[in-house]
């Protein structure tokens, strides 16, 4: 067995990682800081401003904890989704130069959102733990979401990436994009706030469906099944459509590049 693409690719994981943080005083430090510091902010500013639109979810920490882990779930996807368009371009050379097979490089930027949700959700049970909101089978509930999660999330890394060889303006678009998704996803608000003529739009909206799983998972300890079926049908779809979109554009791909 050839071992030398997942070696490559490796490789890749630990450099893309290390690159994010070069030059930075605390280094990779910042893994745990940066969602540390985003879950203070939420329970010490949002919470004490925003407590009384929020009705039930008011409470030291509940909301921080509610908003927080909605926020895991779509900065996990933007993660993949700001990355993607750029990955063939970035990696050029490797592209062309080296073992490594293509079908490998939409990989990267969703092996870094698992590593970096894997962090956030530590310190989200850690904060559920202190303040007594933990669920048993929170966690147990949550992993199902987590390979919807990952499989959209590489659904859309394959269709971007190669994609983004042929329009570059995709990198550009998407930070507007996301900030308009984050906001009719009820990823900083609760559903029940949005009226009843437009709910609609949030029950055919994937993503606010993986956010309100990975609440109700988390802080309720439901699972929501029929969510969870539609998502995994919704993104095994977008997967096998988008892994032979990037088989059918990657020769012409590379003559691009």
């Amino acid at each position: 067995m050839n071992t030398l693409p997942l070696t490559l690719f490796w490789q890749l994981l630990r450099r893309d990682i290390q690159e994010r943080y070069t030059g930075t005083v605390l280094g990779a430090a910042w893994l745990v800081i940066q969602p540390l510091l985003m879950l203070l902010v939420y329970a010490l500013v949002f919470g004490e401003v925003l407590q009384l639109r929020f009705g039930e979810h008011h409470t030291d920490g509940q909301f921080a904890a509610y908003l927080f882990a909605g926020l895991m779930a779509f900065n996990a996807l933007a993660e993949v989704v700001t990355r993607a368009p750029g990955l063939l371009v970035e990696r050029r050379e490797l592209l062309l130069h080296s073992a490594l097979s293509p079908a490998l490089l939409p990989l990267l930027p969703v092996a870094v959102s698992l590593g970096l949700e894997a962090i956030s959700l530590g310190l989200l049970l850690a904060w559920l733990l202190i303040h007594g909101q933990w669920q048993p089978w929170g966690w147990v509930f949550y992993l199902p979401f987590v390979v919807a999660r990952l499989l959209l999330s590489l659904a859309l890394s394959y269709w971007l990436a190669v994609l983004g060889v042929f329009l570059r303006d995709l990198r550009q678009l998407m930070p507007p994009l996301l900030g308009v998704l984050l906001l009719i996803s009820a990823v900083v608000y609760p559903p029940e706030l949005v009226p009843e003529s437009l709910k609609v739009g949030l029950l055919l909206n994937p993503v606010a469906q993986l956010v309100q799983g990975y609440r109700d998972a988390l802080l309720e300890g439901r699972f929501r099944w029929e969510t969870w079926l539609g998502l995994m049908l919704l993104a095994s779809g977008l997967l096998f459509a988008g892994r032979w979109l990037f088989q059918r554009l990657m020769p012409r791909a590379r003559y691009v590049l």
